[in-house]
């Protein structure tokens, strides 16, 4: 049984910029800053994360930095994970849930079910199968070269699937590895304001 293909092209942890208050509070816009490199993220609760920008099921390019101010889960699956296809089932849902927060759901797929990077067309499967791949719950294609070995230098993945969930300053609140409904919706909660 196949799912649902989205390709995503992958340019990981490149520099990307955030908006941020001074010392008066006043605001300070994206131009303003230098712009956020790979040593300036990392998968720590607290940080940035690294920016990427990654092919969706149409061919579209997703920007993780553009979606600045709005709440993001980001979840790394593998479409021959079966944990992975549970998570798939409540995307919709959680997205639906917190539509008036704005709430952004990526999935970034980073295995087919060959272990191989998902093509455009398993992308799709996996949208269409799950019900995804509009704005608020976009099909990524990623690739195992993204990940990385410690959370001080990336993106890090301990097991299929893994969370991140980044409030709208665009700061990691919370890291889950593994699947859990009462978990991803606590993770959740953390970054709704």
């Amino acid at each position: 049984m196949k799912f649902l293909p989205l390709i995503l092209s992958l340019i990981a942890c490149q520099p990307g910029k955030i908006d941020v208050t001074n010392e008066a509070g006043s605001n300070i816009s994206k131009e303003d800053l230098s712009p956020i490199t790979w040593t300036d993220c990392s998968s720590n609760e607290g940080d940035h994360p690294c920016d990427f920008t990654l092919k969706d099921h149409l061919g579209n390019d997703v920007n993780l930095y553009e979606l600045y101010g709005k709440p993001i889960v980001v979840d790394f699956s593998t479409m021959w994970c079966y944990y992975c296809q549970m998570a798939g089932y409540d995307v919709k849902e959680i997205a639906d849930l917190y539509s008036d927060e704005e709430l952004i759901y990526i999935t970034v797929l980073i295995e087919n079910f060959g272990g191989s990077k998902p093509e455009q067309t398993d992308l799709a499967e996996w949208a269409d199968h799950f019900g995804l791949g509009d704005v608020s719950t976009p099909v990524l294609s990623g690739e195992e070269q993204m990940m990385v070995a410690s959370k001080e230098d990336g993106w890090y993945a301990e097991a299929w699937p893994t969370f991140y969930f980044i409030d709208d300053e665009m700061r990691t609140k919370m890291y889950l590895r593994g699947w859990s409904a009462a978990s991803i919706n606590a993770g959740v909660e953390s970054i709704i304001q």
